[in-house]
């Protein structure tokens, strides 16, 4: 699960991303939902893949191409070996830019962002009634792109990859909580 100190800081992100737009007429906004899988480094060991679900908002003014991007992940895998339950999160926090050029062929719409990446880890592994939690957040930075095919005048469905690279420290080894992820997006264009 998040830490609060993850989803305090998800909140004020979210808090934020209105004052920009006194002026809709003059800005693009997306809400994009993602469904995908996230590969961490092989230090992780069995639970270096994880399912993944995401929502990205982008605020853009008309006048340029590179909008400010919100994106919100929350991966996690569990796995059972020899009587020994292990359940593994990551939940992420990217703040940054997204540039985003006009449409080509009037319905592809290819981007690219980068950020800050803030993000926190659990590892709970339940072993013989004994549960043990290690828990610990860190901050990254995060690249990533891929291409909306917009279908309809407000929606899209497209591709999205990424790669975050945030330290956390979990059983006394540092490790790390980005990795690089792909899903699908759904998206709604205002």
């Amino acid at each position: 699960m998040m830490t609060i100190k993850i989803k305090k800081r998800a909140i004020v992100g979210l808090m934020l991303l209105p004052m920009g737009l006194a002026n809709a007429s003059e800005s693009d906004m997306s809400f994009k939902m993602l469904l995908g899988v996230k590969t961490l480094e092989s230090d992780w060991g069995k639970d270096d893949s994880m399912d993944t679900i995401g929502f990205q908002i982008t605020y853009q003014p008309t006048s340029i191409p590179v909008g400010v991007a919100l994106d919100l992940y929350g991966s996690g895998n569990e796995e059972k070996n020899k009587g020994v339950k292990t359940e593994t999160t990551v939940g992420e926090v990217n703040l940054g830019f997204r540039w985003q050029p006009k449409l080509l062929a009037n319905s592809l719409a290819p981007y690219l962002g980068a950020g800050v990446s803030f993000a926190a880890a659990e590892l709970q592994e339940l072993n013989s009634g004994t549960k043990n939690t290690y828990e610990d957040n860190g901050t990254g930075f995060w690249v990533g792109g891929g291409v909306d095919y917009l279908f309809a005048k407000h929606w899209s469905i497209g591709i999205d990859a990424r790669y975050s690279t945030v330290d956390v420290k979990l059983t006394g080894k540092t490790r790390d909580a980005g990795g690089v992820g792909w899903g699908a997006t759904v998206g709604y264009h205002f």
